[in-house]
Formats: structure tokens, sequence, C-alpha cells
């Protein structure tokens, strides 16, 4: 089923479990009676020239232009985060792009590992702000690519209001230096989801199949 033609189309929606009608209603009704809080995408602000070129005097006072691995931890440190080490690896959602380019070239370019540890550090302050409004049990981190993240925050709808929401990140949008945002509900394709994981899997053999 194609959840968002019918949020598009239809004037009523059901959705159907294992057989039995889970919920019926329209499209809003639904996201405010089972939707378990608001969707946040977020573009951030690339650093600036000037932001860079200040940066890479700072750490690279010695005149260097790269990063090897023996020196990762120490430049990580010298910018003010050495666990930031840690996160160039294969496995981390941005640093596997320096990761890669430690195991291909055998270093990392100054300019490039510079605006990482900047776009580090601002999604680590707007992910901090997020966890302290709002709660550690209610923040998730759903996905992150670049200059993008996106994120789940969990609450009733009484509590998150979209409003309330929006006023909140015009107040710190330059602060946390956010480029563009979208603030939505849950999907009917999320709701779909969550009734679907509740759904009890059949036991035994059904009669007649051998």
């Amino acid at each position: 089923h194609s959840m968002e033609e019918s949020e598009a189309l239809c004037s009523r929606v059901g959705i159907m479990v294992g057989g039995r009608l889970r919920c019926l209603g329209s499209v809003q009704h639904l996201k405010s009676r089972f939707g378990d809080g608001l969707v946040f995408d977020v573009k951030l602000n690339t650093p600036a020239v000037e932001e860079l070129e200040d940066l890479k005097q700072r750490i690279f006072a010695d005149g260097t232009e790269f990063v090897t691995v023996e020196q990762l931890e120490e430049r990580c440190r010298a910018y003010g985060n050495a666990a930031f080490a840690e996160r160039v690896a294969s496995s981390h959602p941005t640093g596997y792009s320096l990761a890669a380019a430690m195991e291909r070239d055998g270093f990392i370019r100054a300019e490039a590992f510079c605006s990482w540890c900047i776009e580090e550090t601002r999604f680590d302050d707007l992910n901090a702000y997020l966890l302290n409004a709002f709660g550690a049990n209610s923040v998730v981190v759903m996905e992150r690519q670049n200059d993008f993240c996106r994120f789940k925050v969990r609450g009733s709808n009484d509590e998150l209001k979209l409003s309330k929401m929006f006023a909140m990140v015009e107040d710190v949008k330059d602060k946390m230096h956010i480029r563009e945002y979208s603030v939505s509900q849950t999907t009917l394709e999320q709701i779909f989801n969550s009734f679907a994981s509740q759904q009890e899997e059949e036991q035994g053999v059904a009669r007649g199949v051998y």
C-alpha cells in the first residue's frame, strides 16, 4: 500500500493489520490520535571560508596541510575534542568520508578536517539543545548525511505542538547555524508500521497444511 497516496487522496483512512481494522478516520485524526511526536529535518550552515582559515591556522600552526593516522587524535585534541578521533570510522554517518580518505591517501587534508570538526560540533550543539529541551528519552537521531540531519521528537500531541516547535527553533536558528528546517507530524506510513510491529505472529500449523 502507498500511504503517501492515501494521505493525498483520501478523506478517511482505515488501517487493517492481521485482518483487524485497527483505526478509521480522517488523516489528521489518525495523526493526532496515534502519532507519537514530530519529525524535525535540519540543514546546517557550511563553515565560512574565514572560519576555516582561522581554525586551520590554530590547529596547523606548524604549516602542515594534512592529518595522518598518527596525528589524528593530537589534531582533534588541538581542536578541542579528542573524542572526535573515534568518529573517523567507516561506520560513522559523517566520519566515514574522512576514514575513506585516510585509507585511500594515507592522510586527511587540513581543510576537510577543519570543516568536518566544525560541522560535527554544530550537530552536537543542536542535539544537546534538543535533549535538554525534551529529555534524553524523547529525542532520536533518525538520519545524518553531510549537513542534513533528521530527528524524531517523541511525545504526546498535547505536549508537542507544531507552533511551539517552530517558535523554539526560530529562537535559536542563528545560534545553532540552521540554514533551513521543517517540522512535520508523524506520517501515515510510520503509524501503519507502528501497528504492524504490534501484530502477534501466528502460532502453530494452519489446519490442512502439512
